[in-house]
């Protein structure tokens, strides 16, 4: 059976052998000083101490960490210390007074000795962990804790699992920590809100140096399909050392804490009405068929053989099946044209295959949707509402390059004589920045530190190229109920959605602090997907929600294979909704 670092944490009463009583010259706290940096980096010095834990045993970071038995009186010194010696991780047990003189130096942040000579001259009993609270006042605050064994009375929040599967780490806090330019607009506000939000967090670490860990220990050794940890859920009973790496502070759990389920997977969307109508936006994370290719495998940008094409495309149509929509956006579908092999094809196929009816239809429009390896584009309930003038798409300004052409489409429900727009829109990323040096980059499209990432002109001028478009009637059907979905890149308070809503467009989501996002990123929660309408068909609006079946998954319960056992890549899947893609989908209901 396999040791994890809970294993090698309890403390020993075993017997061992023992020299002369240790000699402290120069006392813990004294190397760990006040300050980042130890005031005696480099210089050679003896200490001693009780050993609390062996960290990374067999690893490049192994060590072990001591703690000292006659503190000092300065909080702002932390009492413990980490030893960078491989013969005394294979040695040294937990409960040990051992003395050590070495070399101090600071890894990756973390005061340590390191050219260690040691000796065993004594036992202790176990140490008590010191109470410790989030948020801290200050980093320096962890600091003084640095090397200490900790212990946290209050629940915590889980707010990424993203690394949960590679590296054993999940993000805590203690609330649940929001994108700043979600809640408050570009500037001095949203920049005090992420400072003290970092104060919040701490990564918990599993103890295991390794990548892919095998078992996952988190949340109780057992994860799978339906037995997660999401965003949003509650941890108790903490209790760990705190170390220090080039990523910042870090837990290494001496025990598994609680884990409670309350943020809770629903089965399904919250119902309409049955007199109402549906709309819905699903990003489908990169769908690529690959069929109309020479080679179809590895896809461009999707499932890289025909194994994880069937995975994805369960998990997907289990999310689209279950929305109950009359009209859906599909963004990130492969540009491969509408014919029956096509993606967009395979989806509606596919679907109304799930339903047992031939209920779906795609949207087909005469123009070009661009070059770009990806499109959006648009299925119906041919059941609920009818398609009226013609499909557009615009690849003309913005839509050009970046931001994907949008495409949009009037319909008329069945059960009422009122026609509607509806524009599906994917605006350009936040990533891959462009080149600083280049004579064709603006200074708006670089990153500006200010929350919005890369790109945001050009998604500035999306959306007003867009809101103009829009006004133009461009399918031909004349109506003031007009709606803007889609993945827009920005998130609430960003620049391209108030462009947006000083064109008169209303957003229809409450604000975030009530429950609404559909992306979680870097451990900080918002929303990149939105709905926007026009004034008279914001009247119509009976319910807005995102389903949050994606976000606050762990990643690894998606369909991708890479970097799982054959046990784990079916221990971890299920044909259901849950992480089908990385954005939950939007579902806005209106009454005509």
């Amino acid at each position: 059976m396999k040791l994890s670092i809970f294993t090698l944490l309890v403390l020993s009463t075993g017997s061992f052998a023992v020299s002369a009583a240790c000699q402290t010259e120069t006392a813990i706290a004294a190397i760990q000083g006040d300050a980042k940096q130890s005031p005696l980096l480099n210089n050679t010095v003896s200490t001693s101490g009780v050993v609390t834990a062996v960290l990374y045993p067999g690893s490049k970071a192994a060590g072990i960490l001591i703690q000292s038995l006659t503190p000092d009186n300065n909080p702002k010194t932390s009492e413990a210390l980490f030893i960078a010696s491989k013969e005394l991780v294979q040695t040294a047990k937990p409960g040990q007074q051992v003395q050590v003189k070495g070399k101090v130096a600071e890894l990756n942040g973390m005061t340590a000795l390191v050219d260690v000579t040691s000796s065993v001259c004594g036992q202790q009993t176990a140490p008590k962990p010191v109470a410790a609270k989030l948020p801290v006042q200050s980093r320096q605050d962890w600091e003084a804790l640095e090397g200490q064994y900790l212990s946290f009375s209050q629940p915590l929040i889980v707010n990424d699992t993203y690394p949960l599967a590679r590296y054993g780490e999940i993000l805590l806090a203690d609330k649940r920590l929001w994108v700043a330019t979600e809640l408050h607009r570009p500037g001095k506000e949203a920049q005090q809100l992420e400072q003290q939000q970092r104060l919040s967090q701490l990564w918990l670490d599993d103890g295991i140096f390794k990548q892919n860990p095998d078992p996952v220990i988190f949340p109780d050794g057992n994860l799978s399909a339906s037995n997660t940890v999401r965003v949003g859920d509650t941890v108790k009973n903490l209790q760990g050392y705190l170390i220090e790496t080039k990523q910042g502070y870090r837990l290494v759990a001496a025990q598994v804490p609680d884990f409670e389920t309350s943020n809770a997977r629903t089965e399904a969307p919250k119902a309409k009405a049955a007199d109402q109508i549906r709309v819905a936006s699903f990003n489908v994370l990169n769908f690529f068929t690959g069929e109309t290719a020479a080679n179809p495998f590895p896809t461009r940008r999707g499932a890289t053989n025909a194994n994880e094409l069937e995975r994805q495309q369960a998990k997907m149509i289990a999310a689209l099946s279950r929305m109950d929509a009359d009209v859906i956006g599909l963004l990130e579908v492969e540009n491969n044209g509408f014919d029956e092999r096509s993606a967009l094809a395979t989806i509606v196929r596919e679907l109304n295959k799930a339903l047992g009816e031939n209920r779906y239809a795609f949207v087909k429009p005469e123009s070009s949707q661009g070059n770009d390896a990806i499109k959006v584009a648009m299925i119906y309930n041919q059941q609920k509402v009818t398609e009226t003038g013609k499909a557009a798409v615009t690849a003309e300004g913005p839509f050009a390059y970046g931001s994907r052409a949008p495409l949009a489409q009037s319909f008329k429900a069945k059960t009422a004589s009122t026609s509607f727009t509806v524009s599906i829109n994917h605006f350009k990323s936040k990533g891959s920045c462009p080149d600083k040096q280049s004579n064709t980059t603006t200074h708006g499209n670089n990153d500006n530190k200010d929350g919005q990432g890369c790109w945001n002109q050009s998604r500035v001028e999306a959306a007003k190229a867009l809101a103009a478009w829009l006004q133009s009637q461009p399918t031909g059907v004349n109506t003031p109920h007009q709606l803007v979905i889609g993945d827009l890149n920005a998130y609430r308070k960003e620049d391209p959605i108030y462009a947006l809503e000083q064109a008169g467009w209303m957003h229809l989501a409450p604000v975030a602090e009530t429950g609404h996002y559909s992306y979680v990123y870097q451990g900080r929660t918002g929303s990149l997907d939105h709905a926007l309408a026009s004034k008279s068909m914001a009247k119509q609006l009976t319910q807005f929600q995102h389903w949050n079946i994606n976000a606050d998954e762990p990643a690894v319960l998606d369909y991708n294979t890479e970097f799982k056992s054959e046990a784990q890549q079916k221990m971890w899947y299920a044909p259901d909704p849950y992480r089908s893609s990385d954005h939950d989908p939007v579902l806005i209901d209106f009454k005509f």
